[in-house]
């Protein structure tokens, strides 16, 4: 700076709640010091990211889900509804099915 005065301030650390005797000139020195740094893993590790949807779901109940209502639980798949019960039942005269009986 001008006039012989340093660009920081010289005085003890300036972050409130310090620790005492924290002895920082700057700041950022003395958040360097107290905060936790974030917390890098290694690149070959299988983190959350890596490992979430990743078991492959081309076959099998846990790729296919109702229609109407995205559950997997008692899916009629014959004539291509791909429709659980309770939604069948509640579509089945929209669609065009009929009781007999």
């Amino acid at each position: 700076g001008e006039g012989g005065k340093p660009a920081f301030s010289l005085r003890a650390c300036a972050v409130p709640r310090c620790r005492p005797g924290c002895g920082a000139r700057l700041i950022s020195a003395c958040a360097a010091r107290h905060l936790p740094l974030p917390v890098r893993h290694a690149a070959g590790s299988m983190g959350h990211q890596q490992l979430y949807w990743s078991h492959p779901r081309k076959f099998g109940q846990g790729s296919r889900s109702c229609r109407v209502c995205s559950n997997r639980h008692g899916l009629i798949r014959k004539y291509g509804l791909n429709m659980c019960r309770q939604c069948f039942r509640q579509y089945a005269k929209d669609i065009g099915f009929v009781k007999l009986d």
